[in-house]
């Protein structure tokens, strides 16, 4: 009696002075399926052979209906009744030299859970878990090339638990060592942009390498200080005019993702519209019609429109005389749509409708073969629908401006049929003008 008595003692001494925690892995599988009763649910618990396991539900010691070996670890099978309102379970493990480690699981009838047991003491580790920690604190201390090593002598252990969670670190190990190669590369040429998009990577892989922390607030704050010379250069060149020298300055903004970004894209937005120079004169000039003045958009990648005015010296003489059979004048006037067809080409095309009116001075009597001087005569005009259809080229001569060359065809439809030979069945006009 009294020996039982002290061995109890020493085991409750044990229990409550146990340092150490024993850490478990769930080892569970979907398709596992409990071999016992309808009702039942199954428990497996693995362990070390070294390290002997009881099992207490209600402060009541719970037998393993069995317990096998294999390799060095033991399994311990338990069995619970799972039946409708009795599926909650809460079991206590005891281990000699440990603190108890209570499970809470709410088990359905036929289930099958299994769980593996360790001591992840460092004093008596097994040789994977000794070299898998080594290697996570060197991989947390940002010393990559020693912590690829212990992993990779971890796979030589006897218990290696997930091979492929193993190569899985090493990839990344691998990964980060070359993200700090190129950082350090990058940040050596000045190229911020570059840098910081690789350590970026390292910290979000590793948050506790140092080494890439204090590298990456680095290689900020030098990206903020380029960048804000960069940008007063650019402010300076595109406040002169000078487009083709502020244009790339704005790109290399863009490109390293700068705080000025935003204004950065929209100088360059700005740039490409005075770059394709979409504002046109010409001055038209055609048979009957020397005097003519066309302006419109004529845009690289959006259609825009267009206005024409063509006449003659005639069309001013009607104000200085009351009447000249000699006189033809004639006015047109159109309007329509400008596109680039082919982005690659400086041609544009533009077509739309138009009017033509073109005026005629005759005796009042149409059949009047002879007429006094005289006599006063009418003027009569005569209405066309002229629709139209043309090509407009550029060629840059400067950095705002340059020249621009438009031919037109124009055809005419008379209004009245007698009059078509009068007025003309098309008209082919060219101008010349600039672009800015």
């Amino acid at each position: 009696m009294k020996t039982i008595i002290i061995f109890t003692l020493l085991f409750v001494t044990v229990n409550v002075f146990a340092q150490r925690q024993l850490e478990y892995e769930d080892r569970s599988k979907p398709e596992d399926i409990c071999g016992m009763g309808d009702n039942e649910a199954c428990i497996t618990f693995s362990i070390k052979q070294t390290i002997p396991l009881l099992f207490y539900m209600d402060n009541k010691f719970k037998k393993p209906v069995s317990i096998d070996t294999i390799g060095v670890n033991t399994n311990y099978h338990l069995v619970f009744d799972a039946s409708q309102g009795r599926g909650n379970r809460t079991i206590t493990i005891h281990a000699d030299g440990f603190t108890p480690l209570v499970f809470q699981k709410s088990l359905s009838p036929k289930q099958q859970l299994t769980y593996y047991l360790y001591d992840p003491d460092s004093t008596i580790v097994d040789c994977y878990n000794q070299l898998t920690r080594e290697g996570l604190n060197l991989f947390k201390s940002g010393i990559y090339d020693e912590a690829a090593k212990k992993y990779e002598a971890s796979k030589e252990c006897s218990n290696v638990k997930n091979r492929d969670e193993i190569d899985k670190r090493i990839e990344l190990i691998s990964s980060i060592v070359m993200w700090r190669n190129l950082a350090d590369a990058a940040y050596a040429h000045s190229d911020y942009a570059t840098a910081i998009e690789n350590l970026s990577k390292i910290y979000q892989a590793n948050p506790e390498d140092k080494y890439a922390f204090n590298r990456l607030s680095e290689a900020q704050k030098k990206q903020q200080e380029d960048c804000a010379a960069t940008f007063r250069m650019a402010e300076t060149f595109f406040t002169e005019k000078d487009y083709k020298s502020a244009q790339p300055l704005y790109e290399k903004i863009v490109d390293r993702s700068c705080n000025e970004s935003t204004t950065a894209i929209t100088r360059l937005q700005e740039i490409r519209i005075q770059a394709q120079r979409p504002h046109v004169l010409t001055y038209e000039f055609s048979n009957n019609t020397p005097i003519g003045l066309s302006i419109g958009h004529y845009k690289d990648h959006k259609s825009a429109g267009y206005f024409t005015i063509r006449l003659n010296s005639d069309l001013f003489e009607l104000a200085r005389t009351d009447g000249n059979e000699k006189l033809k004048p004639e006015l047109n006037i159109s309007f329509g749509w400008t596109l680039r067809p082919v982005k690659e080409a400086p041609v544009w095309l533009f077509f739309g409708p138009g009017y033509t009116g073109v005026g005629q001075y005759s005796a009042k009597n149409d059949n009047t073969v002879q007429y006094n001087e005289d006599e006063k005569l009418t003027l009569n005009i005569a209405h066309a629908v002229s629709p139209e259809i043309g090509l407009l080229g550029k060629i840059i001569i400067a950095n705002r401006v340059g020249i621009a060359l438009r031919y037109t065809y124009q055809y005419r439809f008379a209004l009245d049929k007698e009059m078509q030979d009068y007025i003309g069945k098309s008209r082919h006009v060219f101008g010349i003008g600039f672009c800015f």
